[in-house]
C-alpha cells in the first residue's frame, strides 16, 4: 500500500495559517481563496458525493482547505507552501458540511474557494468522541458502511466514493492523498487494513428528501455505481 502523508497537528496547522498571513509572502491561498458559506438545515449523502466529486483532480495541501474545482492542481510540486487543495480530513470536513466549532452539531456548506479546514485531524475520526457529529461504526463489512461513510487510521482519511467493488476488491475512495498525487478517487482495500476504522457523519438526510414515500430507500441501504 501506497505510503499516507495526512498527519495533521492544529497546532502545526496553525502556525503554518500565520506564515501564510504575512503580507510580504503572497500564497495561491491569499490570492485566490475567498468562497463563501452558509448554514443548511442538512445534507443528503447524494450531494455530498457531488461536492467531493468536484474536487477530485485537485491539487493536495497540507492543512489547507481551498481549491477552485477545474480538474486540475494550481501549484504542482509546491508543498506546504499555501497552495491549493485540501489534505485528508479537511476534505471530509467541507464534503460532510461539519460545523467549525469542536463538536457542533448540524451541518455548514463552505465553498469551494472557501480557505477552511476545521478542527478535526485524521486521528479525530479514527477514535471518535461522543460527543462529536460523527461516530466509529463497529463493522467495516459491506452491510455495515454505504458511500460517503469513510475509512480513518490515525493519519489518514478516505471517503467511499461508491457502493460498487472494483474488479480487483477493496473500494473505490476519494481522498486528498499527498503531494504527489493530489486529491482523486483511488482504489483502496481500508476495509481490511486494521488501522483503519469506518465512520459515519450522523443526521444525514434520506437521498429521497425532500420527497419521500413509505418505501424509499433510506440513504444507508441506497446501492450506487
Amino acid at each position: 500500500m501506497r505510503a499516507r502523508a495526512c498527519t495533521i497537528g492544529l497546532v502545526a496547522t496553525a502556525l503554518v495559517g500565520l506564515v501564510w498571513a504575512r503580507p510580504s509572502q503572497a500564497t495561491w491561498t491569499s490570492v485566490h481563496c475567498h468562497g463563501r458559506t452558509h448554514i443548511v438545515s442538512g445534507l443528503r449523502r447524494v450531494d455530498a458525493r457531488t461536492y467531493a466529486r468536484r474536487a477530485a483532480w485537485e491539487g493536495y495541501e497540507w492543512g489547507g482547505g481551498c481549491w477552485n474545482n477545474d480538474n486540475r492542481d494550481d501549484t504542482p510540486r509546491a508543498p506546504d507552501s499555501g497552495g491549493e487543495g485540501p489534505d485528508c480530513s479537511g476534505l471530509v470536513f467541507k464534503t460532510w458540511g461539519l460545523r467549525l466549532s469542536y463538536a457542533t452539531s448540524g451541518f455548514r456548506w463552505w465553498g469551494a474557494l472557501l480557505n477552511v479546514h476545521g478542527p478535526y485531524t485524521a486521528a479525530s475520526f479514527h477514535s471518535a468522541a461522543s460527543n462529536l457529529p460523527f461516530h466509529d461504526l463497529s463493522s467495516k463489512t459491506r452491510y455495515a458502511t454505504t458511500y460517503m461513510d469513510a475509512f480513518a487510521s490515525v493519519d489518514h482519511i478516505g471517503l467511499i466514493w461508491s457502493n460498487a467493488v472494483p474488479s480487483q476488491g477493496g473500494d473505490y475512495i476519494i481522498e486528498a492523498y499527498n503531494d504527489a498525487s493530489g486529491t482523486g478517487v483511488n482504489i483502496e482495500d481500508y476495509r481490511a487494513d486494521a488501522a483503519f476504522r469506518a465512520v459515519r457523519r450522523e443526521g444525514w438526510m434520506p437521498d429521497c428528501a425532500p420527497r419521500c414515500s413509505a418505501g424509499s430507500l433510506r440513504p444507508d441501504t441506497v446501492a450506487i455505481a
